[in-house]
């Protein structure tokens, strides 16, 4: 049930029964979350609302997940496709097919998915899949076609001696099943014969569906490395940055050393994330990797992986969420509520008890330690009776959700309503660049607008979380799955502030929206150099008269063709020349000016791009 509606409807039955005034006198007093949490459990007005979306969630859960029919029916619209040369429409109803399937039905999808890919001489899904089809029991009568096309993806590969095995496996099954497929096993002995005498060895690293994928997980476009050693008290960061703590700024990020335009100085891995519902299909439930191909829960028909390395991960938390995913998203309870739960999963009960238990403050900042998150600030003290109450409740419902008999384990609703509170300020969006398909609209008179960032999922990030807001950042987040990359828009100085942006930029919002929004979300006022000097928007800026034009640039720039495995050789030197008029501006010109914004654009859309493995995302 949308968790909205729920708390409109508990609310007004406390008005109905006059006790609203009371209730909220008693809770004000509460000065922990344990308390908060103890009030709504023993509030019997509130905990009766729950009962009936509760009981109406757990009839969902119990409903079937997996559908022979359904499977088949997705897989008999993949194949008219790919009678069609409709290859990722194909593909696309193969997914679908594989995530509601089970037994068989899984078999024939993956054979015929692994037909699609490899009529695209994506030679490694297919070898993966084929695997994967005889995992599940593929009929023996129709395996020799996956052998031969099986060595057909090794001889593509320059793997002979698995392509000469996979063809004799294939001519075997054809010999036993005599006369009826004659002209196969011809055209098979003329392929063995061709590869000649070769030694029938397997090489050990190739061998198995999980050796493959990492194979495949070799050729993503990963993030780039620190330009430093890693800090040791700051594992995630370079030794060009540390942590530092001032009464004005709170804890901080500051400059060791000059730190040069395009530097990453950030690779910090999300401790817990998690993807949107519409992104089931095309990414992965764990890495948030784009996936051609994913790979189906063996319970539910809910989420897909991208590899069985990363379903076999995700068990540690999908155990108890399998069946409840899309129940969670159905509560409507936004982003930063999906992503508490994920991260209370992930963690446990008894690593979050001796998270309560620690007050003081480790000296290693540790991305992958409960505790660095368990300590994000949620500015408590500033927030509403109201605003409390209404989380409270929401980390009732959304544990009771949990448990077969709507109790909530205490702890862990704790810890989700510490994480409701401390998220809104310091989790981050997951992106990936949407690049326009041939065909499809974009604003032609601005070639940077024809790419948008397409919001994916969300992350906790406790590292970037440290970095403050500024309207004019000098930093830029690059997303590769759920790693994201910090690297340097503008020059920072030694001891100068690492700032990012928190969707508030001065080159498209007023002061005034700035001013209100992050107030609002984040409880501060911004005294940045752009709102102390009240910069115009970009529209408004001025232009240099003696600076030459980068729309060329610009404009060349957009029409590279990203698909390709390594990118154009172009983009670095387009790259390379957008920082160099970055560096010559940052000591020669008075910002802001419009080109300055540009190169910036430029610049930051390239590391985007650098991130995107190929066109998979229409805007």
């Amino acid at each position: 049930m949308d968790f909205d509606n729920l708390f409109t409807q508990i609310c007004h039955d406390l008005k109905e029964t006059g006790g609203v005034s009371e209730m909220s006198a008693r809770f004000s007093t509460c000065t922990s979350d344990a308390q908060r949490i103890s009030f709504i459990l023993a509030t019997e007005a509130v905990r009766k609302c729950l009962q009936e979306p509760l009981n109406l969630a757990k009839q969902e859960m119990s409903a079937p997940c997996k559908s022979q029919s359904l499977s088949a029916s997705h897989r008999a619209e993949g194949n008219t496709h790919y009678q069609k040369k409709l290859n990722w429409k194909a593909i696309s109803s193969y997914n679908r097919s594989l995530l509601v399937g089970e037994g068989e039905s899984l078999a024939l999808a993956y054979a015929n998915r692994s037909a699609v890919f490899h009529d695209m001489a994506d030679w490694l899904h297919s070898l993966r899949d084929i695997l994967l089809a005889l995992d599940q029991g593929y009929p023996k009568h129709l395996e020799h076609k996956l052998r031969e096309r099986q060595g057909n993806c090794w001889l593509e590969l320059g793997h002979v001696t698995q392509a000469f095995k996979s063809f004799n496996l294939a001519k075997e099954l054809l010999e036993s099943a005599g006369q009826q497929h004659k002209d196969k096993l011809i055209s098979i002995t003329s392929k063995i014969r061709e590869l000649g005498d070769v030694v029938m060895e397997v090489t050990e690293c190739m061998s198995n569906a999980t050796s493959i994928e990492r194979e495949i997980i070799k050729k993503r476009r990963l993030a780039p490395e620190l330009n430093r050693d890693s800090n040791v008290l700051l594992p995630a960061a370079s030794t060009s940055i540390e942590l530092t703590d001032s009464l004005d700024r709170g804890r901080c990020l500051v400059a060791t050393e000059d730190i040069h335009i395009g530097t990453t100085v950030i690779v910090e891995k999300a401790y817990a994330s998690i993807l949107l519902a519409e992104f089931k299909e095309s990414h992965c439930h764990h890495c948030l990797h784009w996936t051609p191909g994913p790979v189906p829960c063996h319970r539910c028909s809910q989420v897909g992986f991208c590899s069985t390395i990363c379903r076999d991960e995700a068990a540690t938390y999908h155990r108890f969420e399998c069946g409840l995913t899309d129940v969670f998203h159905r509560t409507r309870v936004g982003n930063h509520g999906l992503l508490a739960v994920r991260t209370v999963l992930k963690t446990g009960r008894d690593k979050i008890l001796i998270a309560n238990q620690q007050e003081s403050i480790d000296k290693v900042y540790d991305s992958s330690d409960y505790g660095t998150i368990h300590r994000l600030v949620g500015n408590t003290s500033q927030r509403s009776v109201a605003d409390l109450f209404r989380r409270a409740v929401m980390a009732v419902y959304l544990m009771s959700l949990m448990q077969p008999d709507n109790e909530p384990d205490q702890v862990l609703a704790e810890a989700v309503l510490r994480l409701l509170q401390s998220y809104p300020c310091n989790a981050h969006e997951i992106c990936h660049l949407a690049v326009p398909l041939p065909g499809s609209s974009g604003r032609a008179d601005h070639p940077l607008q024809q790419f948008g960032l397409c919001e994916i999922g969300a992350a906790a990030m406790p590292v970037l979380s440290l970095i403050n807001h500024s309207c004019d950042p000098n930093v830029v987040r690059v997303c590769y799955g759920d790693v994201i990359a910090i690297r340097a828009i503008r020059r920072i100085a030694r001891g100068q502030e690492l700032l990012d942006n928190y969707g508030y930029h001065y080159a498209v919002h007023e002061k005034s929206q700035r001013q209100a929004s992050l107030s609002k979300q984040y409880y501060f006022r911004c005294d940045c150099r752009p709102c102390a000097e009240d910069w115009p928007l970009y529209a408004d800026a001025r232009r240099l008269a003696s600076r030459p034009d980068l729309s060329e640039a610009v404009d060349r720039y957009v029409k590279l063709r990203w698909c390709e495995p390594d990118g154009p050789p172009e983009a670095s030197e387009l790259a390379a020349s957008f920082i160099g008029y970055l560096d010559t501006m940052e000591t020669s010109v008075q910002l802001p000016v419009q080109e300055y914004n540009n190169a910036q654009e430029g610049l930051k859309h390239y590391f985007a791009l650098s991130a995107t493995l190929s066109r998979h995302l229409v805007v």
